[in-house]
Formats: C-alpha cells, sequence, structure tokens
C-alpha cells in the first residue's frame, strides 16, 4: 500500500470520547455530512447516501435503494482507534487516533490499496491524478479542515489540523 496523502489534527477532547463518536455510524439512508468520518464525493443522488451493517463493518451506497451504486466499505476498530474506509479497488482511507496531550491526535491518509496485479493502472485514473495534484488544489486539505470543524462543533471542543 503507497501512501498519497497524509494530514493531522488535534480534537481536544478525550481519546475515548472521540474514538466513540467516530463509531458510532448512522445506518439507513443519511447525508454525508451525517457520517463521523469524511467520505467526499460519494455523495451521489442529492447527498443521499445508504449504509448498511455494522458494528464493526459497514457498506455505503449511493442513488436510489433499488438500484444503489456500492462507493465504500467502512471498518470499524474501536479498540485500536483505527477507522479505514475503502472505495473501489484501489482507494483507502485511514484515520488513525492516538492520545494526546491536549486530547486526541487524528492521523488522517489516502493510500492506493490496489494489488501488484493492478496497481500499474491506478495512474491513469481521475482522481488519482487529482489527489497527486494536491498540493497545487488544496482541495483534500480543505475537506479534512471542513470536517475536523464539523468534529468541533459535535463534540463542542477545539480542533485543528497540525500539518
Amino acid at each position: 500500500m503507497k501512501e498519497i496523502i497524509t494530514y493531522s489534527g488535534i480534537i481536544e477532547k478525550p481519546y475515548q470520547e472521540v474514538v466513540h463518536y467516530m463509531s458510532t455510524m448512522p445506518t439507513g439512508s443519511i447525508t454525508a455530512n451525517h457520517l463521523p468520518l469524511l467520505l467526499s464525493g460519494a455523495s451521489g443522488n442529492e447527498g443521499c447516501l445508504h449504509v448498511k451493517g455494522g458494528p464493526q463493518l459497514y457498506t455505503v451506497f449511493t442513488g436510489e435503494e433499488a438500484s444503489a451504486i456500492r462507493v465504500a466499505y467502512v471498518d470499524v476498530d474501536a479498540v485500536n482507534g483505527h477507522f479505514t474506509i475503502f472505495g473501489g479497488w484501489w482507494y483507502r482511507n485511514d484515520y488513525e487516533l492516538k492520545p494526546h496531550a491536549k486530547g486526541c491526535q487524528v492521523r488522517y491518509s489516502i493510500a492506493n490499496a490496489a494489488t501488484p496485479v493492478s496497481s500499474w493502472l491506478v495512474p491513469f485514473l481521475k482522481d488519482y491524478r487529482s489527489l497527486k495534484n494536491e498540493k497545487r488544489t488544496g482541495r483534500v486539505m480543505r475537506a479534512f479542515d471542513d470536517w475536523i470543524a464539523v468534529v468541533a462543533v459535535r463534540l463542542q471542543c477545539k480542533t485543528y489540523r497540525v500539518n
């Protein structure tokens, strides 16, 4: 697995409280902003998502329920403070939480998780090329900043990016 982008932030709430918040996945019909994790660009039909499963593995679909398309799997490992979103055949988001002097540190990364057989195809994908231009566009950084701002509101605390 090859990391493409990494950001870190501080959430000024106790570690266990942040883990509890992030592991409380809603199920049923929701919008992407109701997820405790960042899942940008996956909210097809007017932002409607369908989440099924739990309590460790969830499947996220977009579109009308009868013709829904799977956009991601979400693996919740609350015991270890690790949350993973698998999208498609190559895309992986990881959240690693650790206790910090001011509360909780979150490390967010996006990686190419394609198998060795198919990894050569990834650089041809538009989404991958967009991620490789992150230093120029700052799109994912802004999405991360927006996500930790939402966490600040929901947990009523201070949050900020540290890199």
